[in-house]
């Protein structure tokens, strides 16, 4: 394996304070290479989108620490660390999270204008053309499928060329047919270098990645 795009060392999440304190993460260790697709499985509450979400920089760990691409996480400041999620990290989540009065188009545009991309017009339409929905640009989000919506998502997500994908059970709104478009899309995207981790209850789009981590009770139980 080649040296680690995202490193985790020694990660605890605790939630609360005093009797009330909950710990979603418990001393987790984890490297994941460039290139890696990564599937995360688990009960529901044992840890899995908290992972997630510290490695994304939407979290910070109680203890430990997070690397990307050698850069500590929890050591930057907001302003900075708002700027890597802009410009290194993809995010794709289950409720699909596209702004309902822009079309589809403008939600990829936006993405873009976060990340200080300029030509916005002609890379978004790129992106959509890449997720097979050129012809939907002008569409607003209620106007499209869940499996379409999912795949601006995706095209949102890579707007900025992202070191690695953050995936959080992306098909779980989805049908069998849309389900299927996605990970097709999702095969080619790691097949031309894209990193990605992806976060799902189903073991069939589990097995679809190339390493499989299971969680439980905020732990890492099995990698491999």
């Amino acid at each position: 394996m080649s040296e680690a795009l995202i490193q985790l060392e020694r990660v605890t999440k605790v939630y609360g304070q005093g009797a009330a304190q909950t710990a979603a993460l418990r001393d987790v260790s984890l490297a994941i290479a460039r290139n890696e697709w990564l599937a995360i499985m688990g009960p529901s509450g044992h840890g899995k989108s908290t992972l997630l979400q510290l490695m994304g920089g939407l979290d910070r760990p109680t203890s430990g620490a997070i690397r990307l691409d050698g850069a500590e996480l929890s050591a930057l400041s907001p302003g900075r660390l708002a700027a890597i999620r802009a410009r290194r990290i993809g995010f794709v989540f289950q409720f699909f999270n596209l702004l309902p009065h822009l079309t589809a188009l403008e939600n990829v545009q936006t993405a873009l204008w976060f990340g200080g991309a300029s030509r916005q017009n002609g890379r978004a339409l790129a992106l959509l053309y890449q997720v097979g929905l050129a012809d939907k640009a002008r569409s607003l989000p209620g106007e499209l499928s869940g499996g379409q919506q999912q795949r601006v998502a995706i095209a949102r997500a890579l707007a900025n060329e992202p070191d690695v994908l953050l995936l959080d059970e992306p098909t779980g709104n989805l049908d069998s047919a849309a389900e299927a478009e996605l990970l097709a899309l999702l095969d080619a995207l790691h097949g031309s270098g894209r990193t990605i981790v992806m976060v799902t209850h189903n073991s069939v789009v589990a097995a679809r990645a190339k390493r499989l981590v299971s969680v439980r009770d905020g732990r890492i139980e099995q990698d491999g």
